[in-house]
């Protein structure tokens, strides 16, 4: 592949990932509708479903790219999580960066350089 396209198909895999996010919040939002849920559970489902879209989206990059794994995991793993946050910024939220948004950033790293490993490797 020519260099253009891997940054194609690191892109691709983040639209991706975004895709299964807004698909599983979708969901959520309509149970969430019918069924009390406390603060606990939707945490637990937001830090969920953000590693399940990772993990998508740098499998479906690396497996387009073929080389490189763990560095295109955390490359499209800070390219979703920055828009993320913009987005979260555009909606209202605080800009202020927490511990826990710090311990949810190292997970989220951990998590795209481990699945670009894996991914590497099917």
């Amino acid at each position: 592949m020519e260099k253009g396209s891997n940054y194609l198909s690191a892109v691709e895999g983040v639209l991706r990932g975004f895709i299964i996010t807004v698909i599983l919040l979708l969901i959520f939002a309509v149970i969430m509708t019918f069924v009390d849920i406390g603060s606990r559970v939707r945490y637990i489902f937001y830090v969920i479903t953000n590693i399940l879209s990772i993990m998508y989206g740098v499998i479906y990059a690396v497996r387009r790219i073929g080389k490189k794994g763990w560095l295109v995991g955390i490359g499209v793993t800070l390219l979703y999580l920055l828009i993320l946050y913009v987005v979260s910024i555009i909606s209202g939220n605080s800009a202020a960066i927490s511990s826990y948004g710090v311990k949810r950033l190292l997970l989220d790293l951990i998590v795209g350089a481990l699945s670009g490993m894996i991914a590497i490797n099917l």
